[in-house]
């Protein structure tokens, strides 16, 4: 069971491989902008910055779109006079002006740079104009790009964390509700019971088990050791924010530097996972002597009151009591 469903994600990551491959190879083709198109990007987002959303080239200029190279020409020499620096001592937004129209009236008088102009205009520039670009125009520092990087992989570990909690989840109502089926098969007709022992197979082999609620169940993976574990889909902890190692390690690091000690919430030995690696293990081999059954351990809390760990192993699980 578990070997089809790996197949199964092994089957869909090669997929999405698959697709995100075919995507990058498109990409290129449809988005190949010119060092030419993105010096158009940057003077229409200049433009439009200063003099308002939506201002053109001909609009700046006060000529129509069909203008002739005369007509550019013409404009070109009424605003350079009204905008020239000498004529606007200290007016560094004539300054700019100027400078901007000697780039717009150079863009122009190219035939080619006109043409790609007149395909963004009427067709617009792009949002997504590709990562060299942005990167080229917006050079991220060395804090900005270690901030960024962290945050990804904070949040891959949160998507590997919320994908192994559900797998978890639902591996052990799957063992439930095999268990229940087989209950069911044994079971004379007419009688069905939900919870209590039966069978189920585990690796090839079959395990004694009892079904103790809707989301639990104890497996005996041997039968001479007579030592459940308990698998229980209510224990398996969802990850959350606090669990991310971008908040877990600065705050380990607080309260180190201000001698404070990690609160103990829960005394556990094992995760869910680890207990179902237990009952897989317990498929394959069979245990040669029974392991202790009872432990004891003393574990200081964050107030450092020190707490008797007792308690028989049920599934790697055991409950604080203080003495």
């Amino acid at each position: 069971m578990a070997r089809i469903s790996l197949l199964k994600n092994q089957g869909i990551l090669s997929l999405l491989l698959i697709i995100m491959v075919v995507l990058s190879t498109m990409v290129p083709n449809v988005k190949a902008w010119t060092e030419a198109d993105f010096e158009i990007f940057d003077i229409v987002d200049a433009l439009e910055k200063a003099e308002g959303k939506d201002t053109t080239f001909y609009s700046w200029l006060g000529v129509p779109a069909s203008a002739s190279q005369a007509d550019i020409s013409k404009a070109y020499r009424k605003l350079s006079l009204k905008w020239h620096p000498d004529k606007n001592p200290g007016d560094a937004k004539a300054k700019e002006r100027f400078t901007r129209l000697g780039v717009i009236v150079t863009i122009l008088r190219d035939a080619t740079s006109r043409e790609r102009y007149n395909f963004f205009y009427k067709n617009g520039v792009p949002r997504w104009r590709g990562t060299g670009y942005l990167y080229s125009r917006f050079r991220p520092g060395l804090g900005t790009v270690v901030v960024v990087l962290l945050s990804i992989a904070a949040g891959m570990q949160y998507i590997a964390g919320q994908i192994n909690y559900r797998q978890e989840k639902k591996r052990i109502l799957e063992f439930i509700a095999n268990a229940r089926t087989q209950m069911i098969h044994d079971a004379p007709k007419g009688r069905a019971p939900t919870l209590g022992r039966t069978y189920i197979e585990v690796g090839q082999r079959h395990m004694r088990c009892e079904v103790k609620s809707d989301t639990a169940i104890a497996v005996y993976p041997d039968e001479r050791t007579q030592e459940p574990i308990l698998l229980d889909a209510e224990w398996v902890t969802q990850p959350t924010v606090e669990s991310l190692f971008l908040v877990k390690w600065p705050k380990r690091l607080i309260n180190k530097v201000l001698g404070k000690k990690d609160q103990v919430v829960e005394e556990e030995e094992g995760t869910v996972s680890e207990q179902e690696e237990e009952v897989k293990e317990g498929a394959e081999t069979t245990a040669t002597e029974s392991p202790k059954r009872t432990t004891k351990k003393t574990r200081r809390t964050g107030g450092g009151e020190k707490v008797n760990v007792m308690g028989a192993k049920v599934g790697g699980r055991r409950r604080a009591t203080k003495n």
